[in-house]
């Protein structure tokens, strides 16, 4: 009788990550390719991009609403979600913050995988590329494209 061998490492489906996650990482990555190949006139790779975008702080999902119902409803929740003060264009922790962070990923590394799984969504579904690259039109501030059928 062979024994398969286990599987090292998180169960896969174990960790709970925002739904629109792999959008925002996508448009993200997409927009720093964008932008740098405005600047330089070259395209960089995605992990290039990812570094970059690393380097200045990663992605954070932020939690919006009014600050004391959502001061309340951390205190009951199992996995609390970080308070930051926001000062401009920067966030410094702070536990009296009016920010509430759900997630972060600040590594480079992790940036590109989550990259690749959208990328994998993105080849997959034309029209998931066609709405995250209007999604990246309109925070360029360039038009949008109709979908042609």
């Amino acid at each position: 009788m062979e024994v398969a061998p286990r599987r090292r490492g998180r169960p896969r489906g174990s960790t709970v990550i925002p739904r629109d996650l792999l959008a925002d990482v996508w448009i993200a990555v997409r927009l720093q390719r964008i932008r740098t190949r405005i600047g330089t006139g070259k395209t960089p790779s995605a992990r290039q991009a990812c570094d970059e975008l690393a380097a200045q702080g990663g992605i954070i999902s932020v939690v919006g609403g009014n600050v004391e119902a959502l001061a309340a409803e951390n205190v009951q929740r199992k996995k609390r979600w970080h308070r930051f003060d926001s000062t401009g264009s920067t966030l410094s922790p702070n536990a009296t913050g009016t920010t509430f962070v759900s997630h972060r990923i600040t590594s480079p590394g992790t940036l590109q995988a989550r990259y690749s799984e959208a990328d994998k969504l993105v080849k997959a579904d034309r029209r998931v590329r066609f709405a995250w690259m209007n999604f990246c039109r309109q925070r360029l501030g360039w038009p949008t494209k109709n979908l042609r059928i």
